[in-house]
């Protein structure tokens, strides 16, 4: 039977039901309205509302149906009662909190990543954790998602991540907002499909070695960064973030860290490096290169010691009135080697020139060798080809310089 507001004080002690999950909990003097649910993890709970001095019978009732359309959506209502006491966290605090984390491991590039991404939802920085829902999400994504898509697609896939993490934090409740899978899907067109993406442009390998010769009258540490890019077939950010320690001279190689590469980590964790076998022309090209401080191409429009963003490398490109992009080199490799009748090249040794997994993960398993001196022979030959119009690569060597491995 439902409660009468005029028998809440002459109840004796024990639990009296409303209705809805709504009980009058009396133990003593202390008599409060308390709600009984199913939390989201289905175990049985009971959460206090307030005591019957603070509010009346019929606010009890209100509050309580409010908690069950929260169960009904799978939100536990004492985290929601919680964090509105507390005020929670904002969006924008919460990444700047944790930004370092995030990014630990990664490439220096990552807080700037995040701060990009904050920037591009300015209507959902104010707003507390617990506060945003799917329909803010869609409405900060919108605009983004109809101009660049594939920009668009990489915020969502962030903010999915901080809203996952507020949820592990127990600063919200409820289903992720930024969640694509049965969320999001239905709502925007996927990033693929909009964007209608096309292979990067490419040079014809036929012009590769006009391209070197170009770049030699280019005296910007860029158009050496473009240049060793071509020799090592390095994707940008691997050649523009290169570090003098992760070239050994004696051996003739470049590791690539696997946390500055596409190439994501194995089956225990760990992040899988790339090593590069460096030709006699990329070899004489980072001899002839002053080495001061951690880069080995350090910007020239900085006034501290840092690396390159993308556009100096597109800048470079543009110079030599060529029309392609760093990753489009790669393409060109690629054709050069499938089309090279004379080196008749295996097509698993040029694939891991381009750092590309070949094969299942049972193949992983059973392969681990990284056929560098088979590569070593492709990467001379490319080498050569690329700096067949001028014979030898740069030779700028600074005197009395000492290079340590």
């Amino acid at each position: 039977m439902k409660l009468n507001p005029k028998q809440i004080n002459s109840r004796q002690d024990g639990a009296y039901a409303d209705g809805g999950g709504l009980y009058l909990q009396v133990k003593g003097a202390a008599r409060d309205y308390t709600f009984r649910f199913t939390a989201p993890d289905g175990k049985r709970a009971v959460m206090k509302i307030a005591a019957t001095s603070e509010i009346s019978l019929s606010e009890a009732r209100e509050r309580a149906l409010s908690y069950r359309l929260m169960v009904r959506d799978g939100i536990d209502p004492r985290a929601r009662k919680r964090l509105a006491a507390t005020g929670g966290k904002t969006v924008k605090t919460f990444i700047e909190e944790n930004i370092n984390n995030w990014s630990a491991g990664l490439n220096p590039e990552e807080p700037r990543v995040w701060a990009r991404v904050l920037k591009a939802v300015p209507s959902l920085q104010n707003m507390h954790l617990h506060e945003v829902t799917t329909e803010h999400v869609l409405a900060a994504l919108k605009p983004i998602w109809a101009v660049r898509p594939r920009k668009g697609g990489e915020v969502r896939r962030r903010l999915e991540k901080v809203f996952g993490a507020a949820k592990a934090l127990k600063l919200r409740t409820g289903d992720n907002p930024a969640m694509w899978r049965d969320n999001l899907k239905y709502l925007l067109v996927s990033p693929r499909k909009a964007h209608n993406k096309r292979p990067h442009r490419s040079l014809p390998y036929k012009n590769m070695p006009a391209l070197m010769a170009a770049l030699r009258f280019d005296i910007s540490t860029a158009a050496r960064c473009v240049e060793f890019g071509v020799l090592t077939c390095g994707r940008s950010q691997e050649i523009r973030l290169a570090e003098w320690s992760e070239v050994d001279f004696d051996k003739a190689t470049w590791r690539i860290p696997g946390a500055k590469m596409k190439i994501k980590k194995d089956e225990n964790g760990n992040w899988l490096d790339h090593l590069v076998p460096l030709s006699k022309p990329a070899i004489a090209l980072l001899q002839s290169l002053p080495r001061k401080g951690r880069y080995i191409f350090p910007s020239d429009a900085m006034d501290e010691h840092t690396h390159y963003l993308p556009g100096a490398l597109v800048n470079a490109v543009a110079r030599t009135s060529y029309k392609f992009t760093m990753h489009g080199m790669r393409a060109s490799f690629r054709n050069w080697a499938g089309e090279d009748v004379a080196g008749n090249w295996q097509h698993d040794v040029i694939e891991f020139c381009l750092a590309h997994r070949i094969g299942d993960e049972a193949e992983h398993a059973y392969w681990t060798g990284d056929m560098i001196e088979r590569r070593r022979i492709l990467m001379e030959a490319w080498a050569t080809y690329a700096c067949s119009s001028r014979g030898t690569p740069p030779t700028r060597k600074q005197p009395n310089l000492k290079l340590v491995a």
